[in-house]
Order: structure tokens, then C-alpha cells, then sequence
């Protein structure tokens, strides 16, 4: 294909918008429209990528097998226009999933393999290894949570040493509490048996 038409990059856009829309649609899929509208893959999937921030209807990647793959340079015929501000390249979009995503991502591809969680990934846009790095770290809290569950609270033990010494000084001081009392009964028994014995002596 040649230079995309269009003098601007709005008027490029909405060229290369129209493409996708149409391919989008197209029954036998985007490869068969690129080869029958003689429209280069690499130029599409390039302006897919740029343009479908824009479009939120593009989400569903099921018929864009490709679109999860690196962008290729333009081919021949588009690269050497002679106009390097013809074609401006995109940053890369990065999608963010946040907590409550990652593990509904998660559940539902837990259990799926082959074609079936490869369709799910499309959908969701999300290369292998970044779920492969989910799954580890829903593991490794995993795995923590349940160390955390067996590890006693080291108070826990301490309070219980605490409440034993404290028994054992209250018995202890009973004792010496008994002691004392017996002692002083024996002192009176012995002061009562003496003033007797002084009284009745001659």
C-alpha cells in the first residue's frame, strides 16, 4: 500500500478509522480484508494500536489475534516516502488493571487452557507473563497469610508466663500468710498456758 492519504494527521486518522471499521466487520476476518483491500498488516495493526485509545468499541480483540503481537516496521513502500512527519510513531499504551480486575482476571482463567484462555486473554488484552506474574503473587500472599495464621503472638506467650508467676507468689505468699498466723496462735496458746501457771503457783 502507499503513503497513507491525507494532508494532515486528523485527515490520516480518519482514513486509516475507516480501514479498521470496515475490517472490524469484514465476515472472514482482518487478514483476509488486508489481502483482499491489498492493505499492509503492519500498517494496520499500527494505526489500530494508535488510534484505539480513541475507540473504546475496540476493545474485543477476539478477531485481532495479532494486535497482542510487537508493531513491525512499515514495509518498503511505506518507509521510504521520503516524508518522515507523514508517519508519527505512538508511545506504547500500557493498561493498568487494579486489585479487583487482577483477581476477577484471575478466576476466570484459573481452569481454562488451550483456545479458551487464549480468547480470554485477547479479551482482556493481557500477554502471558503478565498473568503468569499475577499468579505468583497471589501464591506468595497466599503462602503468607497462612504463615501468619500458625505464628503465635509472642504476648500471647508472655501473658501466660506472667499469670503463672503470679500464681505461684500468691500460693507462696498464703503459705507465708498461714505461717505466720499459726505462729502467732502458738504465741498466745503459750502467753495464756504461762499466765496460768504463774497465777497458781505458790
Amino acid at each position: 500500500m502507499q503513503k497513507t492519504p491525507g494532508n494532515s494527521p486528523a485527515a490520516r486518522e480518519k482514513f486509516w478509522t475507516k480501514i479498521i471499521i470496515e475490517a472490524r466487520k469484514y465476515p472472514k476476518g482482518v487478514t483476509e480484508y488486508c489481502r483482499i483491500m491489498n492493505v499492509s498488516k503492519n500498517n494496520y495493526y499500527f494505526w489500530f494500536k494508535r488510534l484505539r485509545p480513541k475507540h473504546p468499541e475496540w476493545h474485543d480483540l477476539s478477531n485481532h489475534p495479532e494486535a497482542l503481537l510487537p508493531t513491525k516496521d512499515f514495509d518498503g513502500s511505506e518507509k521510504g516516502n521520503g516524508d518522515p512527519s507523514s508517519e508519527v510513531s505512538p508511545r506504547s499504551q500500557r493498561r493498568k488493571w487494579n486489585a479487583t480486575d487482577r483477581e476477577r482476571i484471575l478466576e476466570e482463567t484459573d481452569g481454562l487452557s488451550g483456545g479458551d484462555l487464549s480468547a480470554l486473554m485477547r479479551r482482556e488484552g493481557v500477554h502471558s507473563h503478565t498473568l503468569n506474574k499475577w499468579r505468583t503473587e497471589r501464591d506468595l500472599k497466599s503462602i503468607a497469610k497462612s504463615k501468619a495464621l500458625k505464628i503465635p503472638n509472642p504476648l500471647t506467650a508472655e501473658n501466660k508466663k506472667l499469670r503463672e508467676e503470679v500464681n505461684r507468689l500468691e500460693k507462696k505468699l498464703q503459705k507465708a500468710n498461714d505461717i505466720i498466723m499459726l505462729q502467732k496462735k502458738i504465741s498466745e496458746m503459750l502467753t495464756i498456758t504461762l499466765d496460768g501457771t504463774e497465777e497458781t503457783s505458790p
